[in-house]
C-alpha cells in the first residue's frame, strides 16, 4: 500500500549553519500569528539577541542547558572503539531521546500536560516516531554562548565532523572567540564541556532526571551566563538577586509592553541596558500602528467582527500616540541594535520604518500611512502580498505580528528555573 505524498520545503545546502537557521524558522512558522507581513523580524531579533542572548521563542525549559552537554561529557568518555561502532550522530539524538522518556515518566505525577511542561517531543512519548527538531538543535546557539559548550561548529558541522572516531573531541571543542573573558591564559587541559557536580551516580543520570535544575546545575548555569553576557538583560537578572526577585515578582505577569518603562524594573539597570530596553519597547508602540493598519486594510476581506477589532484597536493606538516619549525617541539606535547584534536589516524595511515613524510623528493622514504599509508588503512580501489587486483569501483573524514580547516569556521561564535551583541550596528555615 503506497502511502500518502506529503508536502515539503526544500533548499541548497550549502551550509549547515544556514540549515540550522532555515530549521528555526519552520519550527517558528509552525505556531500562530508569526508570519512577519511587514518585514521589521530582524530589528525584533536583534533587541531579542541583546536582551537575552542564548534564548530562542521554541525553547522550553532551563534543563536543556544541561543535559546536552551532559551527553557530549558522556560520549567523550566512551573509548575510540565505542565510537566508531556508535557515531556521535547516532548516539546524540538516542540519548536525548532517552531523556524526553525519563522526563516523562518521571513527571506523570505532576497533573499537568507534558508538553505544558516544557519536555521536548513528548508527544512522540510511547510512539515510535520521533520528533526531528531536538534540543540539542534548539539550545546549540545558548550552549555556545553560555560558554557550556566551547566550539565555534555549528552542530551538524560538530557531529559530522565525529562521524571520524578517530577524533578527539578536544579538538573540537575549542573557543576562537578572542574576547572570551574564560579563555585568557585558560589551561589546555580545562574541560570544553562544562557540566554539573552531581551526587547521584553518573552511569544512571537519566533514569532520574527531572526538568528541576539542582542546587550545582543552578549555579553552573547563573555562573556561566552572568560571566558571558553580563551586558545583557539576562545577565542582569543573574548577576542582581534584587532585580532578579522583582522580575520574578510583583511583575511576574507583565507583557513587555507594561515591564519595559516599569520604574521599579528599569532604574536599577544601567544606562545602556536601560536605553536598549526602552527603545525595543518605543519601537513597537510605533510600529504597532503599521500592523494594526495592515489589518485594517485587509478587511473587504474580513468578517463583521475582524473588521470592527481592526478599527477599534486603530483609534486606541491612534489616541494612545498622545503619550508617545518623543523627547527620548531616536530611530537610528535601531540601526545601531542590529550592527551590535550582528543583524541585517534589508534597505526597503529601513527606510519604510523610517518613513513611518517620521510620518506618524508629523501627523500624516491615514492615506499616506496607507500608501506606506502597501508599498512594504508588496517589497517583502512579493506575488504573495495579500493588499495586492487580485490577491485572495478570506480574513478570519488577526494577520502577522500582534505583539513584540522581544524572547520575555522563555526568559522568565529561564530565569525562575535557575532561581529555584538556586533556593534548593539554601537551609530549611533560611
Amino acid at each position: 500500500m503506497s502511502r500518502p505524498m506529503r508536502s515539503a520545503i526544500g533548499w541548497v545546502d550549502f551550509s549547515s549553519e544556514h540549515r540550522d537557521r532555515v530549521r528555526s524558522v519552520l519550527d517558528l512558522l509552525g505556531g500562530a500569528s508569526v508570519l512577519d507581513e511587514l518585514g521589521i523580524g530582524s530589528i525584533r531579533d536583534s533587541f531579542s539577541d541583546l536582551l537575552f542572548p542564548g534564548l530562542s521563542t521554541i525553547q522550553t525549559r532551563a534543563k536543556y542547558f544541561l543535559t546536552v552537554p551532559r551527553i557530549l561529557k558522556e560520549y567523550e568518555g566512551l573509548s575510540r572503539r565505542e565510537r566508531g561502532k556508535t557515531p556521535l550522530a547516532g548516539y546524540l539524538p538516542e540519548r536525548e531521546r532517552d531523556v524526553m522518556e525519563s522526563l516523562c515518566r518521571n513527571h506523570s505525577g505532576d497533573g499537568e500536560d507534558y508538553t505544558r511542561l516544557g519536555i521536548v517531543g513528548s508527544k512522540f512519548y510511547g510512539r515510535d516516531r520521533d520528533a526531528q527538531r531536538k534540543p540539542s538543535a534548539v539550545y546549540w546557539n545558548g550552549l555556545r554562548t553560555f560558554g557550556l559548550v566551547r566550539s565555534d561548529r555549528s552542530l551538524a558541522e560538530f557531529v559530522r565532523t565525529f562521524a571520524d572516531p578517530l577524533r578527539e573531541i578536544g579538538d573540537l571543542l575549542t573557543a576562537t572567540d578572542q574576547n572570551d573573558p574564560d579563555d585568557g591564559g585558560a589551561d589546555a587541559h580545562e574541560p570544553r564541556v562544562l557540566v554539573a557536580d552531581r551526587e547521584d551516580d553518573d552511569e544512571g543520570w537519566i533514569a532520574s532526571v527531572r526538568l528541576d535544575l539542582t542546587a550545582a546545575e543552578a549555579g553552573l548555569l547563573k555562573r556561566q551566563i552572568e560571566t558571558r553576557v553580563p551586558e545583557s538583560l539576562l545577565g542582569r537578572l543573574m548577576l542582581d538577586d534584587a532585580l532578579r526577585e522583582t522580575f520574578l515578582g510583583p511583575l511576574a505577569d507583565l507583557r513587555f509592553a507594561d515591564l519595559y518603562d516599569e520604574p521599579a524594573f528599569t532604574d536599577p539597570l544601567p544606562a545602556d541596558l536601560r536605553r536598549d530596553l526602552r527603545t525595543a519597547g518605543d519601537f513597537w508602540r510605533l510600529l504597532e500602528g503599521a500592523h494594526v493598519r495592515y489589518n485594517v486594510l485587509l478587511q473587504p476581506k474580513g468578517t463583521p467582527e475582524t473588521r470592527d477589532e481592526a478599527e477599534a484597536r486603530w483609534a486606541a493606538w491612534r489616541a494612545g500616540l498622545d503619550e508617545f516619549p518623543w523627547d527620548r525617541w531616536e530611530t537610528d539606535r535601531l540601526w545601531e541594535a542590529a550592527a551590535r547584534a550582528k543583524r541585517a536589516v534589508k534597505p526597503f524595511t529601513r527606510t519604510f520604518v523610517t518613513q513611518w515613524i517620521r510620518a506618524v510623528r508629523a501627523g500624516a493622514d491615514e492615506a499616506a500611512l496607507d500608501a506606506l504599509v502597501s508599498r512594504q508588503e508588496r517589497l517583502n512580501k512579493g506575488p504573495r502580498a495579500r493588499l495586492r489587486e487580485g490577491a485572495d483569501g478570506r480574513v478570519d483573524d488577526w494577520v502577522g505580528i500582534d505583539r513584540l514580547e522581544y524572547r520575555l516569556p522563555q526568559a522568565r521561564t529561564m530565569v525562575r528555573d535557575v532561581d529555584d535551583g538556586l533556593a534548593r541550596a539554601e537551609p530549611a528555615g533560611a
